[in-house]
């Protein structure tokens, strides 16, 4: 009996002290699942049970890793997968803590294994994962580590796998423990050696990756527009031959002036010429990205005025990168100007870093909306059915500057009489 009370104790401080891990990592209040718990920590007395009548450690610690599943999982109401990595990444957290608490302890006795130690780290340990919940922002290295990377998330379940097996293997062999835990850092660091040149490698593919989709849509563009302007090039001979004629069929100065000035102003407005100049932009996705704004202002009758003050960008950022960015700007522009409004675009490099201005009408500015703006999940933009976008544009944008040490300036100017919205994005 005193056997039982002993596995119920331990199991009841583990169960309890994981709990709280769990809830760190995946930001979930007490309130949330105080209900559910009474009837679960029922399943903590069957399995005490069987640590006191089995005489193998191995399957009592197998009872006990499939008991944390089921009982974690009808706790929190996850996803298999998700319960594993989070219970993961807490059993890693409790790794390393009782190894430090444990050479600690070791400073002031010779064996670190008795239950009043045992107690003492379980006490520390659930201290600590207090403090982590309250202030340690798990969440956020739970979405990093496993959400967003998937190179992470695998090692993450490598070395989880590994300390399980190790585990296992230890109730079966106790002798050996030393050799398989030497063995067991051998190849968590082998792995984590060859994770970090396939992270290297998996980061450079997407980076292609991403810069060969760019290509693939923008380049078709640019290369609509070199077609275009080829193909004015023989109309441009025969409109200089017309012009040299004119002074043989015009015989006085006011009826050669008016046909001159009639030529002129029907080459100086046709569209492919006035936009020529974007293929001198050294980088031609940004040239193939404006010349397809452009074409989309004519379809919405919207006034767009593009001035490239400096062909030759240049930036610590990567091309589609820099594509990025620009899109976001001008695209959020688009989406706040109505048909028949009007858009300023700047773009200007002064041979470290590339600018990026963008003005179009918007509501005056207040303290609360310039802190939003760069918030993930904010945004103003309805779409058609009602909803929200998801407001992830500037947030990017943020990280983007912050990454290349950029700068970003948002402001209110006005123009003619109206309120506008001045973005400024040095990269």
């Amino acid at each position: 009996m005193v056997a039982f009370f002993d596995f119920l104790s331990k199991i009841l401080f583990d169960t309890f002290v994981f709990l709280v891990f769990l809830m760190a990592i995946y930001n979930v209040k007490f309130s949330q699942i105080a209900k559910r718990l009474p009837l679960l920590l029922l399943l903590t007395l069957p399995v005490s049970l069987i640590a006191t009548v089995t005489n193998s450690m191995f399957i009592f610690t197998l009872i006990t890793y499939i008991y944390c599943f089921v009982f974690y999982s009808l706790v929190f109401r996850y996803p298999p997968m998700k319960i594993i990595t989070g219970y993961a990444i807490a059993l890693i957290i409790m790794t390393v803590l009782n190894l430090i608490q444990m050479v600690v302890i070791m400073q002031f006795t010779d064996n670190p294994f008795t239950n009043a130690t045992t107690y003492i780290t379980e006490a520390m340990a659930f201290v600590i994962a207090i403090l982590l919940y309250k202030f340690g922002h798990m969440d956020k290295l739970y979405e990093t580590l496993i959400i967003k990377n998937q190179v992470s998330r695998n090692i993450i379940l490598a070395v989880f796998a590994l300390m399980v097996s190790m585990v296992l293997y230890q109730r079966i062999s106790p002798k050996d423990f030393m050799n398989v835990f030497m063995t067991f850092l051998f190849i968590v660091i082998l792995i984590l050696i060859l994770y970090t040149g396939m992270y290297k490698n998996y980061m450079s593919l997407m980076e292609s990756q991403k810069q060969l989709q760019s290509y693939e849509q923008y380049l078709p563009i640019i290369e609509e527009l070199i077609d275009q302007v080829r193909m004015r090039q023989h109309d441009y001979n025969n409109e200089l031959q017309a012009i040299s004629m004119l002074p043989i069929s015009c015989t006085d100065y006011e009826s050669l002036s008016a046909a001159l000035a009639k030529e002129l102003d029907a080459s100086c407005s046709d569209h492919v010429i006035k936009n020529s100049y974007l293929l001198r932009i050294n980088m031609k996705l940004i040239a193939g990205f404006l010349f397809s704004k452009m074409n989309l202002a004519q379809e919405r009758n919207i006034d767009l005025n593009i001035n490239v003050k400096n062909s030759t960008l240049t930036s610590k950022a990567a091309e589609f990168e820099l594509l990025d960015t620009m899109s976001i700007l001008v695209d959020n522009a688009f989406d706040a100007t109505e048909d028949g409004g009007h858009i300023e675009i700047v773009i200007d490099s002064d041979g470290t870093k590339t600018s990026i201005e963008t003005l179009n009408a918007g509501p005056t500015l207040t303290a609360t909306m310039r802190r939003d703006f760069f918030t993930k999940g904010y945004s103003t933009k309805p779409l058609r059915d009602g909803r929200y976008s998801r407001g992830i544009g500037l947030y990017k944008l943020k990280q983007l500057t912050k990454k290349y040490d950029g700068e970003i300036l948002l402001d209110n100017q006005t123009v003619d009489g109206q309120t506008c919205i001045h973005f400024l994005v040095r990269l």
